[in-house]
């Protein structure tokens, strides 16, 4: 291959590369709206909720004193608000924030 042939082929690649993009695009986009990993034949688009974290000391200011723990067993430099909530078998749903929002992401499968 000279030169010139390797030339074509490199900008022939990047056209196909671009679409390819943008089909992927439109294809996380649309799995992301169904909230659901999809796989059709060898090609799978896997959701992400996105990642999030509990506020515990928010959950323990709200629930802590209906609790049989005593927040004062968890104090060492501040207090150890994930241990009192667990231990106080306080449920967290309430109290969980996302950080990022969800994604998806297509691969080939081999």
């Amino acid at each position: 291959m000279n030169a010139s042939e390797l030339a074509i082929k490199m900008l022939e690649w990047e056209e196909v590369q671009r679409k390819a993009n943008e089909l992927a695009a439109e294809i996380e986009t649309a799995v992301t709206e169904i909230g659901k990993t999809q796989t059709v034949g060898n090609v799978r688009v896997t959701y992400s909720k996105g990642r999030g974290k509990y506020d515990y000391e928010q959950a323990w200011q709200y629930h802590g004193m209906k609790t049989d723990v005593d927040i004062e067993d968890y104090k060492k430099v501040t207090y150890d608000y994930t241990s009192a909530c667990k231990d106080g078998k306080i449920v967290m749903d309430a109290f969980y924030h996302n950080t990022s929002g969800p994604s998806a992401t297509i691969k080939l499968l081999d």
